[in-house]
């Protein structure tokens, strides 16, 4: 792949980001059926079991208690990120919540490193700046019919991610692969045993089609994200991917006729526009 042209490349990317908008539908549409809880310990296992198979293909070295350390906490927090965005997608509004988590997934760590002295470019400080505009038009729309509730499973679900994407980068470090699995096996089996607790794991029963279809879609978007950053510059592949909270938006208006009011819609496209710049302004 590392032969594609760039054409090739837009193309994953944006498959990238139909996969990401498309799983996340399919869950929000899950957990009207079941709770973010049991549906992300279903998308978990499902994306743990292709990631074994991947590890006994690839059969890594296994990196220090560290990094596998890291990469537990990374599940965790991502678990957590993935159950707070799944509930709120299900309470309606699925563009404006998806949006609010994907943009401060991206700048949270942003802010973090700057934080401990790295430099952002103008361009993240732009999209910084994008991304704070969506969250106080988010905010707006709580007037407008949007569900608090929903807005904050939002930001928590932004929180989360933000923690998985710095500690799994930590992760990595010892090896990517051993990173992916045991972040997985982390946010599988903690989620499973929350879920096992509450005597809610029995919901997958009913729920199990678009959690599977939730967890394929997942992996896809990581699979077609890999790709396009070997014929992209990585941040541009990853605000190709970062497009994902439209596709999201789009599937909820098509197949579920939800209507946002156009605050939201503001908030929706100020959200989009910061994760693209804060994606390409590092490069």
């Amino acid at each position: 792949m590392a032969g594609a042209g760039t054409g090739g490349g837009v193309l994953l990317g944006l498959a990238s980001a139909v996969s990401f908008g498309a799983g996340d539908f399919s869950a929000g549409v899950a957990t009207r059926r079941a709770t973010g809880i049991v549906v992300t310990a279903g998308v978990q296992a499902v994306g743990l079991a292709h990631l074994l198979v991947l590890l006994a293909v690839v059969h890594p070295a296994l990196p220090d208690a560290v990094y596998l350390l890291a990469g537990a906490a990374a599940g965790v927090a991502g678990a957590i990120g993935a159950a707070a965005l799944f509930q709120g997608l299900s309470m309606g509004a699925m563009g404006i919540v998806a949006a609010i988590s994907g943009s401060g997934a991206v700048a949270i760590p942003l802010a973090a490193s700057f934080i401990v002295g790295a430099r952002i470019a103008p361009l993240q400080v732009v999209g910084v700046v994008c991304t704070a505009g969506a969250a106080a038009a988010a905010s707006g729309t709580m007037r407008r019919g949007v569900p608090s509730r929903a807005l904050a499973l939002g930001g928590l679900a932004a929180l989360g991610f933000g923690a998985w994407f710095a500690l799994l980068n930590q992760a990595a470090k010892g090896d990517p692969t051993w990173a992916l699995v045991v972040s997985r096996a982390a946010g599988a089996t903690f989620m499973g045993s929350v879920a096992w607790f509450s005597g809610r794991l029995g919901d997958l029963t009913d729920s199990w089609r678009p959690v599977l279809l939730s967890g394929v879609c997942d992996l896809g978007g990581n699979a077609f994200f890999v790709l396009a950053g070997q014929a992209l510059p990585v941040g541009l592949a990853a605000a190709l991917s970062g497009l994902y909270p439209l596709v999201t938006t789009i599937l909820a208006r098509v197949v579920l006729r939800e209507h946002l009011p156009r605050l939201a819609i503001i908030a929706v496209g100020l959200a989009i526009a910061g994760i693209v710049l804060i994606s390409v302004g590092g490069q």
